[in-house]
């Protein structure tokens, strides 16, 4: 594969969106209710990450005592709505339903051992330089072993060299990373000129999360394709 057609998965991922927004909203359900005892105290939790990383004192900020609970319910419905809308893009309607959450332990482990990668490998290259730069480059250079959790999510063997060439890698890490971070930024400081409430650039936010996995599954089809060709 020369290249990923930046373009046409941008416009594939959104009309893929819209047709099955009915699935999508139903696969969505469970997810979400089990994360809305940690999205709400979400406010709380990004102030004290501010206070620390201001070298403040915390003592103000309260957390409830169930905040454990809190995260792994959130994580549950992460990994949760991310496997079934994978399995929704490659697999198809008939493979994900409202009645049937994801509580495979083999796949909840490989999700979550993966993730813990990725976010390891970007952010402890920081934390050791203060260098913020870093976590890009960490993330361009780690970036197919993250078409893995579309093969946990169906349930297939992972693979660590996907052997792409520098184009189509740069297109990938662009899909995944550079756009929905632009988008993030120009969304927020848009709407923070025109004065409009945080309601809306969250909005935004989430709908660009639901893109990025989508085009996530549709780049791993095209490589997919590519390779078996």
């Amino acid at each position: 594969m020369n290249a990923l057609p930046i373009n046409k998965i941008i416009l594939a991922s959104f009309a893929f969106a819209i047709t099955h927004w009915k699935k999508i909203v139903e696969i969505s359900i469970l997810p979400i209710a089990v994360s809305l005892p940690f999205l709400f105290i979400l406010p709380q939790v990004f102030e004290l990450m501010e206070v620390v990383y201001k070298g403040g004192q915390v003592a103000d900020i309260v957390l409830p005592e169930s905040m454990l609970l809190y995260l792994v319910l959130f994580l549950y419905g992460y990994l949760s709505l991310s496997i079934n809308l994978y399995r929704l893009v490659i697999l198809g309607d008939q493979s994900v339903s409202i009645k049937t959450p994801i509580f495979n332990l083999n796949q909840i482990g490989r999700f979550i051992g993966l993730t813990l990668i990725v976010g390891f490998v970007t952010t402890v290259p920081v934390m050791l330089t203060g260098i913020g730069f870093l976590q890009l480059i960490a993330y361009f250079l780690i970036i197919p072993i993250t078409l893995n959790f579309i093969n946990i999510a169906i349930q297939q063997p992972s693979q660590y060299k996907w052997n792409l060439n520098f184009v189509t890698q740069a297109n990938l890490f662009l899909l995944q990373a550079i756009i929905p971070a632009l988008i993030g930024m120009i969304v927020t400081v848009l709407f923070d000129a025109i004065s409009l409430p945080d309601f809306f650039v969250w909005a935004v936010k989430v709908i660009v999360f639901y893109w990025s996995l989508v085009n996530l599954a549709m780049c791993y089809q095209l490589i997919k394709t590519s390779i078996s060709e």
